[in-house]
């Protein structure tokens, strides 16, 4: 199975370059639909977070492969200056780096959760868009499968290490105690969501949040917060003291003008940034008395809170790379299976064949004797078509060496798809 991963992520991609290639539902529907429609892909998923746009690409051979990477390149030109910054990787180890996604073991934040809920949805989202082909979806089932595993069995997922965890500490140790602490939410995804509850716990008052979209009364509703309106920050001037930001709009939600009326004319305010594309205007971290952080920025401060979990990274990297194994004999055997059938059907009509011709030259044989001769023919053609089936498992992947078997033991298949 010829497999590409190509993309950018956090660990090459500063935050202003994958900001500006994230994609929305839609335009990971349409990349997909393009990729495969125009390129003769096999297979395509994409997944697009805040730390990585990435495509996982099902190819018919090792030279469109490496096509498939050019293809990308064509497909971004413009959106952003990529030289450096974009990876690739086929076979095996695009295999366990998909793993290694889906297992949250390439995130910023060893272990995080959401990334397992983001790679689910890039497998519905290729299924949607009519791009999963059967091994595709084989192996994007198994990375979700194994990612279970590692959570349950492992410890990278047990000491509280996210976003909204790490907003929290930030606030903290920059704003001192939180109670009676003035809180605006901007959007309520699932980080936005965790940092309203934890900051609720912290003792935040008042706590409001924007009205944006259905998720901002639900968001009010868990955190006893109130809904106000973008439109009228200015009103709001004194009574906040923290802005925490997770909307998922592909555009600015924060202008520089809304901070500096939030702020009001003295006062001290922080902003954390959670969103990707970026929510606020980055020039607002400019003015006097604010300070706005972003994702980067808390990434930075999340590296003293996962020791506990790196611990525990040895055994998870371990389960990893047996699913992966595990896989791969999985898929060759998928690959290698139509011809060994017809190599078995083959083996079993030669074997009959000649055992009833046999037979019919030795009418006084008695039942036993037959049962015997059926036995000893079996256990023949078993050993003889034990080599080449070993040989077809091994080199599944390799379409020319399966070619050979077919020829050497004429298994061309017939009309109906079975043996000759």
């Amino acid at each position: 199975m010829p497999f590409v991963v190509t993309g950018i992520s956090h660990r090459l991609a500063p935050l202003p370059v994958r900001e500006r290639l994230h994609l929305d539902e839609r335009q990971v529907v349409e990349s997909l639909r393009a990729l495969v429609g125009h390129s003769g892909l096999v297979g395509a998923a994409c997944l697009s977070t805040c730390n990585r746009t990435e495509f996982y690409l099902q190819t018919r051979s090792d030279a469109e492969a490496r096509r498939a990477t050019a293809r990308f390149f064509h497909y971004l030109e413009g959106r952003a200056q990529l030289t450096g910054l974009v990876m690739s990787r086929a076979g095996p180890e695009a295999m366990l780096h998909l793993f290694r996604v889906a297992s949250g073991l390439d995130s910023a934040i060893l272990g995080e959760a959401q990334v397992l809920s983001q790679f689910k949805r890039a497998h519905r989202l290729a299924r949607e868009a009519g791009t999963l082909s059967g091994d595709l979806d084989l192996l994007m089932r198994r990375a979700i499968e194994t990612a279970k595993l590692v959570r349950s069995t492992t410890g990278i997922s047990r000491q509280a290490v996210g976003y909204g965890q790490v907003a929290v500490e930030a606030a903290r140790r920059r704003l001192g105690d939180l109670t009676g602490l003035g809180v605006l939410m901007v959007g309520g995804g699932s980080i936005g969501g965790a940092a309203a509850r934890l900051l609720a716990g912290a003792g935040c008052a008042p706590i409001m949040v924007a009205r944006r979209g259905p998720r901002a009364q639900a968001l009010a509703q868990s955190v006893d917060a109130r809904l106000v309106e973008l439109s009228q920050l200015g009103e709001l001037a004194g009574q906040v003291s923290l802005v925490v930001c997770s909307t998922s709009s592909e555009a600015r939600v924060v202008t520089v003008a809304d901070v500096a009326a939030l702020r009001g004319p003295s006062g001290r305010l922080l902003i954390l940034d959670l969103a990707v594309p970026r929510d606020v205007e980055p020039e607002a971290g400019q003015l006097e008395g604010v300070e706005l952080l972003d994702l980067d920025d808390l990434g930075e401060e999340v590296a003293a809170n996962l020791k506990e979990r790196e611990m525990h990274r040895p055994q998870a990297e371990q389960a990893v790379r047996r699913a992966v194994d595990a896989v791969s004999e999985e898929l060759s055997a998928r690959e290698a299976g139509p011809t060994i059938a017809r190599l078995v059907d083959r083996a079993e009509v030669v074997r009959l064949g000649e055992l009833r011709r046999a037979m019919a030259r030795m009418p006084q044989l008695g039942e036993l004797e037959r049962q015997q001769l059926e036995r000893l023919t079996q256990a023949i053609a078993a050993k003889l078509i034990h080599p080449p089936i070993a040989f077809l498992r091994e080199n599944a992947d390799d379409p020319e060496r399966r070619r050979i078997v077919e020829e050497v033991f004429d298994l061309s298949p017939t009309e109906d798809g079975g043996a000759p």
